[in-house]
């Protein structure tokens, strides 16, 4: 009885390490066969170079250089690359079913006159009406309409401030000075950073530059001047053209903001020394 239930495990056992042996052989080469479920297109978000976006409200046309987006119109300034990428990922949305455009009364969807477009490369997506259930939106690409999560229009319909980088000088501007309060920087000929005037710690010039160049506002908000504009802040670039900052606020958050952009960016209050001064010691 006992070698009976011993092989009956024995048995058991090698069913188990089969079904798992089977199901790694599957998924792997079905992996590398390329297989995939159905999606809304075949473009692939590395390849895209171009997009044009147009509503009601807004219009704007973007490209890749390299690794950055850029926005191209209505203005010339760095794209957020992860708010671009996300809505990019459309065209990779994986799709159940679809309906006809030809057998179906565009209307009714919300796709007659499209909430916005989309144009990816030379691939169009029209965006029409929202179905309550699910919060999903109406697509139409081509001569298909698909259902699908609502989460890519809402980039674009911030305006500028959601498809902008959050940077207040990326660093593929290039920039050669900073003048801000008391400090005239510039960079020195082994790519450091000088003070015209008072001595200061390298490192603590080179993080304020960093903090320019890298440092990420909370949140960008549409210009609204208050009075007179506060404290001007000027950077150079490589090329001989100067950006205009003004300092709005400094509590409870510091506020710099470019008005020829529209724009203003948020930081924490915190970050005053590092963004805005060095520390004296």
């Amino acid at each position: 009885m006992a070698g009976m239930i011993s092989k009956r495990w024995l048995i058991n056992y090698l069913l188990i390490i089969l079904i798992v042996l089977f199901a790694f052989i599957g998924i792997r080469y079905g992996v590398e066969s390329g297989l995939s479920k159905n999606t809304i297109s075949n473009l692939k978000p590395q390849d895209i170079r171009s997009i044009a976006f147009q509503s009601a409200d807004d219009a704007f046309t973007l490209a890749k250089s390299t690794t950055q987006w850029y926005i191209e119109s209505p203005i010339n300034w760095p794209a957020n690359n992860i708010a671009v990428e996300r809505v990019l990922s459309i065209t990779r949305t994986e799709i159940e079913s679809s309906l006809p455009a030809d057998e179906i009364d565009l209307a009714t969807l919300g796709l007659q006159s499209p909430r916005a477009i989309l144009t990816v490369d030379d691939t169009r997506f029209a965006f029409g009406a929202i179905n309550n259930i699910g919060n999903r939106r109406y697509v139409m690409t081509g001569s298909k309409i698909y259902l699908i999560a609502d989460i890519h229009l809402h980039f674009f319909t911030q305006g500028l401030k959601g498809i902008i980088d959050r940077r207040l000088l990326p660093r593929s501007l290039a920039l050669q000075n900073l003048r801000l309060g008391d400090l005239n920087l510039s960079k020195t000929t082994n790519g450091g950073w000088q003070n015209d005037g008072e001595a200061i710690a390298p490192d603590q010039l080179n993080n304020l530059i960093a903090n320019w160049q890298t440092l990420e506002a909370s949140i960008i908000k549409t210009y609204r001047k208050a009075g007179m504009p506060g404290q001007k802040i000027t950077a150079g670039l490589e090329d001989g053209s100067k950006l205009e900052f003004y300092l709005m606020a400094t509590s409870p958050e510091i506020v710099i903001a470019r008005p020829d952009l529209g724009l203003q960016y948020h930081f924490a209050e915190g970050r005053y020394y590092g963004l805005l001064a060095v520390a004296r010691e």
